[in-house]
């Protein structure tokens, strides 16, 4: 079934793309909502030796697997200038890790840096292009003189450690400040990062599922979109009346508490009759505003897919027509398309847009399971 909810698109919604295309900026300047005894960052300082991180990386005591979307990227002649520069005593910028709860240091910043030091301690590369020390020219570590060795090895990198007794949210900001590289991390690609387990492979392989991928047609995941959709939805559908703002830190927290999960049967069965419901009753992209150049508006998604998973999702096929009148109808109320497009994090616009359509639905004389306006006049 074919939707109708694709007008032309006048000139008055262009400015919804914004919203859209800053969206990660903006989640990301959201202030904190942490209480004085939850700002708790504790770190710890250590003058590190070559030869020590390099055990530690083999032993698995230091991290450098974390899912980080840029890998090691480095070439052999700016992997060589590190080592030249360890060898001449040159200062090394500071390498800073994140303690798990097993005790293991992941590496949040210095990557580069220390996959170098292992990988030509290891003898993967020889010096290439070096300034200085030009002596050393297309040697590898086994191949230095015993001294140079050595001195290498006995070289000191300062490295801070957030210990495990931070507080997470605080844990989560410090990754936020410290990603200033060239590819700046989404804040879902360092939920990928941060709160590795089967909740987050579940995450991926729901992405991957025709079904929603049907329903979200065009929409890119370069960037973890579709993944941070579906944290989206599980997360509102289970504390939508709860909501406060920050949403990346009420995302944050549902995925922590769930990191070591598995999405229930349940769950998905309900994920996926929300999505070939929206999808069979609304058609392909029904997440995309008029005027806008991206296939999903994500404050959209949320409005219309929670709302359909606490409904009687047979009435709403059985009123189809009825559903597709009235959500193309939506861009001409002004509070709605007010908290679609500023501010979408809002707790006020957050619950607005949701009680709009579940109150919609209700209109047509389908089932709504959600509190009246969810609260908001309280």
């Amino acid at each position: 079934m074919k939707s109708d909810f694709n007008p032309e698109p006048p000139g008055e919604f262009e400015e919804l793309d914004d919203q859209d295309e800053n969206s990660a900026s903006s989640e990301q300047a959201e202030a904190l909502d942490l209480t004085v005894e939850e700002r708790k960052l504790v770190t710890q300082p250590y003058d590190l030796g070559v030869r020590s991180l390099s055990e530690d990386i083999r032993q698995g005591r230091i991290s450098l697997t974390i899912e980080y979307q840029r890998k090691y990227v480095w070439d052999s002649g700016k992997a060589s200038r590190l080592i030249e520069s360890l060898l001449l005593n040159v200062p090394i910028p500071v390498c800073y890790f994140a303690e798990d709860d097993d005790g293991v240091y992941e590496v949040i910043d210095g990557l580069q840096r220390l996959s170098t030091i292992r990988n030509y301690l290891n003898d993967e590369f020889s010096l290439n292009g070096i300034s200085v020390l030009s002596e050393l020219e297309g040697k590898r570590f086994s191949e230095l003189a015993p001294r140079d060795q050595r001195r290498l090895e006995g070289r000191t990198i300062r490295c801070i450690v957030i210990t495990a007794d931070s507080h997470p949210d605080i844990k989560f900001d410090v990754f936020e400040r410290l990603n200033t590289g060239a590819a700046t991390l989404t804040a879902q690609e360092l939920r990928n990062s941060v709160y590795r387990g089967p909740f987050n492979m579940q995450l991926k392989e729901l992405a991957s599922e025709e079904y929603f991928t049907d329903l979200v047609g065009t929409f890119s995941n370069k960037r973890m979109d579709l993944e941070e959709l579906i944290l989206r939805f599980f997360a509102l559908v289970e504390g939508v009346a709860d909501y406060r703002p920050p949403l990346r830190q009420f995302l944050n927290s549902y995925m922590r508490a769930n990191r070591k999960s598995v999405i229930d049967d349940a769950s998905v069965n309900l994920f996926r009759e929300c999505c070939t419901t929206v999808h069979g009753v609304l058609g392909s992209s029904p997440f995309r505003m008029p005027g806008s150049r991206t296939a999903v508006n994500k404050a959209l998604f949320d409005a219309i897919m929670v709302p359909v998973a606490f409904s009687d999702r047979g009435q709403v096929v059985a009123n189809a027509a009825s559903v597709r009148n009235f959500i193309s109808e939506l861009p001409e109320n002004e509070s709605f398309r007010t908290s679609i497009g500023r501010a979408t994090a809002d707790r006020f616009r957050m619950l607005h847009r949701i009680s709009v359509v579940a109150d919609g639905l209700r209109d047509l004389g389908i089932s709504v399971d959600l509190p009246d306006n969810l609260g908001l006049d309280s």
